[in-house]
């Protein structure tokens, strides 16, 4: 029997060796194929979650499907390539709004400020270090992870915020320490172990494959039904769908609000202030953003509050803020207007939205103004 398991053990080394040389040998536009579509999301022992960096995948949202590409820093990018630092280099950092999903990035909002950026100066780089499920704390350890781990030489930080990141900054997420290593329920967060973890999901064929055939419903996944017909989706259809979203409630149910949603905007607030002295220590300039999400204007509440919550928060902090409401301000048909800028049946922004972000953040900009005029 041990002479068996040492047989086992052996092979099993031998396999797994050989599985790592194979990939490794491999073109990275033939990785790319061979990866299982949840390859490209890694695990963070500091801030929960990445993108892998290299990575290209067909990402799927709503009615579009777009090519998704990370560059060496794993940061949303334009095609897989290695960032070169300039003079000033331009940090967005947020959850999915920010991170753009289902848009390529030349049509994400940071993208568009970056082709903008780029057609008048030299000197200027913007980058994405956005990703789905970010809230304050989490940006706040990966802040800290590229400036003063990593040491990156970033000169400008964009922090946007929306309406779910006080749900995951109360609920998702536990505590930061003093080494910004944020602590959470979802896995077990040893280094060694995400270390290795990312190594195998990286790096071996063995685990594409199985993660492609479990769980067992992911062989028929080409079997579902067609997509829902969007274009069918009315008003009271896509209430349905936003107001009964966990994260959104504190805006639409007071008594979410005082349940959880003043405690959750209050550690929210508390993290933003720990990523402004965060970011004064290396003499970085930050701007706070506040995305208006389309449950306001399809709901007819007013986001008065939010806007004065956060602009009172910048200005007794000395922080740039940018509300970003404009998009729907001179329009009588809400609806109409969530058709054309979003995704229908989701609160994200859709390529045409994008550009209106940009537009307005780039307005409403006293940095970007001065680096224009």
């Amino acid at each position: 029997m041990i002479k068996l398991i040492k047989k086992i053990i052996v092979f099993l080394i031998v396999f797994i060796f050989f599985d790592i040389f194979l990939m490794f040998m491999l073109p990275i536009n033939v990785k790319n194929k061979i990866y299982d579509r949840k390859s490209h999301k890694i695990k963070s022992y500091y801030y929960h979650h990445d993108l892998r960096p290299n990575a290209m995948w067909i990402e799927n949202w709503g009615y579009q499907n777009a090519q998704i590409f990370t560059n060496n820093l794993g940061f949303k990018d334009k095609k897989i390539q290695n960032v070169n630092f300039k003079k000033h280099n331009i940090l967005f950092i947020g959850d999915s709004f920010t991170e753009g999903v289902g848009v390529r990035y030349e049509n994400t909002f940071v993208g568009v400020i970056e082709k903008e950026i780029n057609s008048i100066s030299k000197n200027h780089k913007v980058l994405n270090a956005g990703v789905v499920s970010y809230s304050p704390i989490v940006i706040l350890s990966k802040l800290n992870y590229l400036i003063n781990i990593k040491n990156y030489p970033i000169s400008k930080v964009f922090v946007v915020l929306c309406n779910g990141d006080i749900h995951d900054d109360l609920y998702r997420y536990n505590e930061i320490n003093r080494d910004y290593v944020v602590s959470h329920n979802d896995f077990l967060n040893i280094k060694i172990l995400v270390d290795i973890n990312n190594f195998i999901k990286s790096n071996t064929i063995t685990y594409q494959f199985i993660k492609r055939i479990t769980p067992i419903s992911n062989l028929f996944k080409d079997l579902k039904a067609d997509k829902p017909n969007y274009e069918n989706y009315d008003l009271n259809k896509v209430l349905s769908i936003l107001n009964n979203k966990p994260d959104q409630k504190h805006i639409t149910d007071k008594k979410e609000f005082n349940k959880w949603g003043k405690l959750g905007l209050e550690k929210s607030k508390n993290y933003i202030l720990q990523i402004k002295k965060l970011l004064n220590e290396k003499d970085i300039e930050l701007t706070l953003v506040y995305l208006e999400e389309p449950i306001f204007m399809l709901n007819s509440i007013n986001s008065d509050f939010y806007k004065k919550f956060w602009g009172d928060l910048a200005l007794e902090n000395k922080i740039n803020f940018i509300f970003v409401s404009d998009f729907h301000k001179n329009e009588t048909n809400k609806f109409k207007i969530y058709k054309e800028l979003f995704f229908i049946g989701d609160n994200h922004f859709n390529d045409k939205g994008n550009g209106i972000v940009a537009k307005e953040i780039m307005r409403k900009s006293n940095y970007f103004q001065n680096l224009i005029n």
